[in-house]
């Protein structure tokens, strides 16, 4: 009898669930126990102390084809508010986070991003000398601003945040979203610069470059002139001045640098670029720099001309 209430009530709904499924608002449709069961493991993993869980939660719900988890992730962008020696509030974790949501493409994360950037980007610094451990093959500085990786449980709060930037140039631009990713190209950090030049390119739409020649003549930071560089060859995609540029970088100093140029050249499907690609990864001694270049080499010759 109580079943075939349950089933009438939800005929007046005009929705028929079958046994083992369950309404969901997010998702607007049924939805298996189960699966439903596999969202509330993972967000009590988020409300977890250990970083390591937090993180391999919020992989899981990264890849997962569902709405469902995205606000867990916003959760785990904002951490603990009340509690800022949490380790919730970890840059690792935000920084993990915010990459999620950018792969899940979910509007309502917009104005988290935005949130949660605008509040820790204010304390960064331009440089802070502080010895830092490095990891085993990993070239960099010593500065708590670099935009070179550490170990995995170092990842620094200027990382995080040029990862929020990223995410917010891959979701749908809104008035205030556009806003802060051309404020961001004047920060004082160099690696913020170099990530709202990033964001930019990722947004994909060339009036928000209007600008970027100027900030390339006044930026005097390699890593975030390669990235405005790295911008405007991406959207002009043109055999012009700053396509030499970018093949002149090849040739920098500077591994990270020569990275950066390797990916430019990827950005403007351009044939053209291979054999300038070719001949550096031939002088390439940097493992890193040299997968990374001969994967970008392997991706030019694949375009195809239309």
């Amino acid at each position: 009898m109580k079943r075939l209430v349950k089933l009438i009530f939800i005929s007046i709904l005009g929705v028929v669930v079958s046994p083992g499924l369950v309404l969901n608002a997010d998702e607007g449709v049924s939805v298996p126990r189960e699966r439903l069961a596999f969202f509330a493991e993972q967000q009590k993993r988020i409300a977890s102390a250990d970083p390591e869980e937090i993180r391999d939660a919020i992989d899981r719900l990264t890849y997962v084809k569902s709405k469902l988890g995205t606000r867990d992730l916003i959760a785990a962008l904002r951490g603990a508010p009340n509690f800022p020696s949490s380790t919730q509030n970890s840059p690792v974790v935000k920084f993990y986070a915010a990459k999620a949501l950018g792969r899940k493409g979910e509007t309502v994360a917009i104005e988290p991003l935005l949130i949660e950037y605008k509040k820790q980007s204010e304390a960064l610094v331009e440089r802070e000398n502080k010895p830092r451990k490095l990891k085993d093959g990993v070239y960099g500085s010593e500065s708590l601003s670099s935009p070179y990786f550490f170990a995995e449980d170092d990842i620094s709060m200027v990382l995080a945040c040029g990862e929020m930037l990223r995410s917010l140039g891959t979701l749908p631009l809104t008035e205030n979203s556009e806003k802060e990713i051309k404020q961001a190209l004047i920060h004082k950090n160099f690696y913020i610069r170099s990530s709202a030049a990033d964001a930019i390119y990722l947004a994909g739409k060339k009036e928000t470059m209007s600008n970027l020649p100027e900030l390339l003549s006044h930026e005097k930071d390699p890593y975030a002139k390669i990235s405005i560089l790295s911008a405007l060859a991406g959207l002009e995609r043109l055999p012009n001045q700053n396509f030499k540029a970018v093949v002149d970088t090849l040739k920098d100093s500077d591994p990270e640098i020569r990275k950066k140029a390797s990916e430019a050249l990827v950005r403007m499907d351009l044939t053209l670029a291979a054999p300038h690609l070719e001949n550096a990864i031939a002088s390439e001694n940097d493992q890193r720099v040299l997968l990374q270049m001969k994967e970008d080499y392997k991706q030019i010759q694949s375009f195809r001309v239309p």
